[in-house]
């Protein structure tokens, strides 16, 4: 019987994965392999989201490592990973991927990409760096035209580093319930405690360089085929969910864009069941 408490969930799927080690800064940057020895499957690679770390996907990898080889990484500044040399921008943060997935992934091997919030801002400029041999990108809830500085997506307390747990978690559950996700029960023990672990070590500041156009601007011309997955109910979308499916169709006829219904910003969370079954459903066939 599996263990239901959260810690024991995240130690379940760490202690099936490998650890990989690849430059960034001053140290290392950290991916996590499920199935790293089954050359005979299909790579995906996966990046969280801001102020976040591989848990993100802890209820996507069990669904996924059963016909996947899964990649996911810790983000420069964020989990187990060092920082990026600053001043750091998208360019520089993808640049540091894409070396890195030279060694995650090695030689010409092909990869799907998969990437949540944060992690789909700097990974337009990816797929281009790793045009050779990416399969496809699929977003999800990635703020395409750039995060606005207002709007609930903004409507965030801050919390000192230092407070106790017993002060911090009611402002960390505030935070997730307005920003990450529809139904505030969604934000149950599992989500708190990958949250506060990610809060305590993350470092990389990511909004300034979501506010920008760099996501769009690099969906111009991708050398790969083009997903979407978002919840109905995103906070971070501007100007709307329509108005970023307009864009995302103008330049990409035919992208394949998904909207999972009564699911917010951290929808491969909140609506993990439908989310496993849109993902494999809009990937790229292995070759």
């Amino acid at each position: 019987m599996t263990d239901p408490r959260p810690q024991a969930i995240l130690d379940a799927l760490l202690d099936r994965c490998a650890e990989i080690h690849t430059p960034c800064g001053e140290g290392h940057m950290t991916w996590r392999a499920w199935n790293a020895d089954r050359d005979d499957l299909p790579v995906v690679v996966l990046l969280h989201g801001g102020f976040g770390g591989w848990n993100h996907w802890v209820r996507n990898i069990p669904t996924l490592e059963t016909r996947y080889r899964v990649i996911a990484a810790d983000l420069p500044g964020c989990g187990d990973s060092a920082e990026a040399p600053r001043p750091y921008t998208g360019p520089s943060l993808a640049a540091i991927l894409s070396e890195g997935l030279d060694i995650a992934v090695p030689g010409e091997e092909a990869f799907d990409l998969v990437s949540f919030s944060f992690g789909g801002i700097v990974s337009g400029l990816l797929a281009h760096a790793q045009g050779r041999r990416i399969r496809s990108l699929t977003l999800v809830g990635s703020p395409v035209l750039g995060l606005t500085s207002t709007g609930p997506a903004n409507d965030l307390v801050e919390v000192p580093r230092g407070l106790p747990p017993e002060e911090s978690a009611p402002l960390y559950r505030r935070n997730l319930q307005n920003l990450m996700v529809h139904d505030p029960e969604a934000v149950d023990e599992l989500a708190m405690t990958l949250h506060m672990a990610n809060m305590a070590k993350a470092r990389l500041r990511s909004r300034g360089i979501a506010r920008t156009s760099v996501l769009a601007d690099s969906l111009v011309d991708l050398p790969c085929r083009l997903n979407c997955i978002f919840g109905a109910d995103d906070v971070t979308l501007h100007p709307d969910l329509a108005g970023v499916r307009a864009y995302v169709e103008e330049i990409h006829p035919g992208v394949d864009f998904r909207v999972i219904p009564d699911a917010g910003h951290w929808v491969q969370y909140e609506a993990a069941d439908a989310f496993n079954t849109v993902l494999p459903d809009v990937l790229s066939p292995p070759a």
